[in-house]
This record gives structure tokens, sequence and C-alpha cells, in this order.
């Protein structure tokens, strides 16, 4: 990379927090979403956490103010044009990825690497929709992308080893650990643990045990830092509702369907800890 200027697309949760990665490891960060409202919060959001962290003492003012001077806030999409790399982290819709990507093509140069942070759609078939499907990858980060070192690098059999390699590169200089992923649904983490998820909601479900109980015996039984339902609404519970119905449907397995207790509180509008309450109260 010789500009190393790393775009992200879309400036919810994660793409926000990306952003900020990036920009807390020394690269120049373009941030963009459909909608200029969005991208101004996603700004704020990450100015809020740095402030944050300096009020509790854990970052320099000075260094807080560096990291917010590396992220810029794109007004167009066109701005993408000098990016090395870029990285999609919008809605889990394929149909808009896919004419996301039509537009990423036309703009950015020939040697710029394009990821998506998909946590449930198919790489291979995403990238059967550009025109160069060898510089497309998976690369999935876990939220808070700041602070948890893992990201799962999703391989496709058109993806260019010079690509992957350069990806696995930049992941290690922010400190990140990638582990490679063949494309299945769910990869590693989603098909594991959503799945430990729903059954522990299956379990309130049944009335076999209430949240806080089931939470404390994974915890203390399984040396877990954190229950199956406080990681549930970590993630979102929208978000895991959605994960959970996509596997259903590419595996074909009932059981991924998502649990009573996890439909009706999103229907309720309690998400966890966005949104201030899930299955427990913030």
């Amino acid at each position: 990379m010789n500009k190393e200027i790393v775009g992200i697309i879309g400036a919810g949760t994660m793409g926000g927090g990306i952003a900020q990665m990036f920009a807390e490891n020394g690269f120049k960060t373009l941030l963009w979403d459909v909608n200029a409202d969005f991208t101004n919060k996603g700004i704020e959001k990450i100015q809020k956490r740095l402030n944050k962290s300096v009020e509790t003492g854990k970052l320099a003012k000075e260094r807080a103010e560096d990291i917010l001077s590396k992220i810029n806030k794109a007004t167009d999409l066109n701005e993408f044009n000098e990016t090395d790399l870029v990285i999609e982290a919008i809605i889990e819709d394929y149909d808009v990825k896919v004419e996301l990507y039509k537009k990423l093509e036309k703009i950015v140069g020939a040697e710029t690497i394009i990821g998506s942070n998909t946590s449930s759609l198919s790489i291979s078939d995403l990238s059967g929709n550009l025109n160069t499907p060898e510089r497309f990858l998976g690369i999935h980060f876990f939220n808070p992308p700041t602070k948890l070192e893992l990201v799962e690098v999703i391989a496709t059999s058109s993806l260019s080893p010079q690509v992957s390699q350069k990806v696995n590169d930049i992941l290690t200089r922010c400190g990140k650990s990638a582990v490679k992923v063949n494309d299945s649904p769910g990869f590693i983490v989603n098909r594991l643990l959503l799945p430990f998820i729903n059954e522990a909601a299956k379990l309130l479900d049944s009335g076999v045990a209430k949240a806080e109980d089931i939470d404390t015996a994974m915890r203390l039984g399984t040396l877990h830092p954190a229950g199956p339902l406080q990681v549930a609404d970590l993630i979102g519970l929208d978000i895991c509702k959605d994960i959970l119905e996509k596997l259903a449907e590419s595996l074909q397995q009932e059981n991924y369907k998502p649990a009573k207790s996890i439909v009706d509180l999103v229907k309720a509008g309690k998400l966890g800890r966005k949104t201030g309450e899930g299955f427990h109260v913030y």
C-alpha cells in the first residue's frame, strides 16, 4: 500500500468501529454512508468513544485528536478513487451490496482491494458479480473492532494469493489475528456462536431458567467471560435474528430458526445494548 488509504463504506456500529481501528493504527481512513446524516452520526460516535477514553485516562488527549484527524468524512463515493483497500460494512442485503460493488469497481483503481464485512452472505456468490473477483474477499471483524483481535478472512477460488497476503499483512500491522476460512454459511464463529445463543434463548422460552441464571451458569461453568444472552445483547438481537434466519435457509436446518424470545424482543424494539434493553436491561 503506497498511499495507505483505507475506505470504509457504512458508518454504523461496525463500519465506524472498523474506521476507528484503522485510524488508531496509522491509516488515513475515509468513511462514507449513503445518507450524509449516517456518516455524521458515525463520526460523532467515534469522537464520543475517544473522548470517553480520554476522560477515563486510557488515552491521551493528543492521541485521541491524532486518531480523529485520520478519519475523513467522504461526501461522495467518487472520493474512494485513491483508496488502497475498501471494506464494505453496509446492510446485509445481497442486491444492495452487489449494486454497490458495481459502482465501486468503476471508481477505484485496478489495484484496490475490495472486502466485505458480511457476517452471513456467501462471499463466493457476491464475488461472482464483480468484473475483478480476484481482488475481492471477506474481511469479517467482530464487535468492537477496536478491541477484538480476531478477523475471519474468507477466500474464494478466484482470490489472488497476492491480495490475500496483502490483507493479512495489513491486519497484522493492526494487531489482528486473521484466520483463513473457506466460504461457508456463518464462517466459523457465527456457525458455532449463533446456535449457542439460540439454544440459550430456547432454555429461556421453555422456562428452564431466567436469563441471568443462564448467563451465570455459562460464565462460571465453562469459563466464558460473558454468558450467551449477554453476548447476544452486545451483537444486537436484530442481527442475531437475521443471521439465524439466513443460516436456517442456507443450511436447510430448522433448528437454526430464531427462538421465540429473540423474535419477540426484536418485534418490541428491544435489540440489546444499543437500545438499552434486550435479554438484560442496560
